[in-house]
């Protein structure tokens, strides 16, 4: 990856959290439609950018391993953090379509996967700083 396609992509990650904050408000106004719809479309568009961007980002490291380090170990902590939001959000879309059987109470499940995103997002932000500056 070079480093306009990094700024690119961290500028699109910026853009997806003030989307999630937006949709925590609309939840939090209990505008629950267009909070779904928030967040589908966000977390579509970050599906997206993981597929194209990220994953032959994270293939690259992978490819020239070079031995644990704190870098390698955040990498990998940004990305499954990564991967649990998204399992998350099919879980939460496939709980409230009807096809799997909802807990109770999704609120702490979403709560959780925001909390997620934030410090996945404040690693990437490290990560791109550690690497392109």
């Amino acid at each position: 990856m070079n480093a306009t396609l990094a700024l690119i992509d961290l500028c699109i990650q910026v853009a997806l959290i003030a989307a999630a904050l937006a949709g925590l408000y609309l939840a939090i106004r209990h505008r629950f439609k267009r909070h779904c719809l928030t967040m589908r479309a966000s977390v579509g568009l970050q599906i997206l950018v993981v597929i194209f961007v990220m994953a032959p980002s994270l293939a690259g490291y992978v490819n020239s391993w070079g031995g644990w380090s704190w870098f390698v170990a955040e990498i990998i902590v940004h990305h499954t953090l990564g991967v649990f939001v998204i399992g998350f959000w099919i879980y939460f879309n496939l709980a409230l379509a009807g096809v799997i059987k909802p807990p109770r109470r999704l609120r702490p499940y979403m709560r959780a996967a925001l909390a997620m995103w934030l410090l996945s997002l404040a690693l990437g932000i490290h990560l791109y700083l550690h690497i392109w500056r």
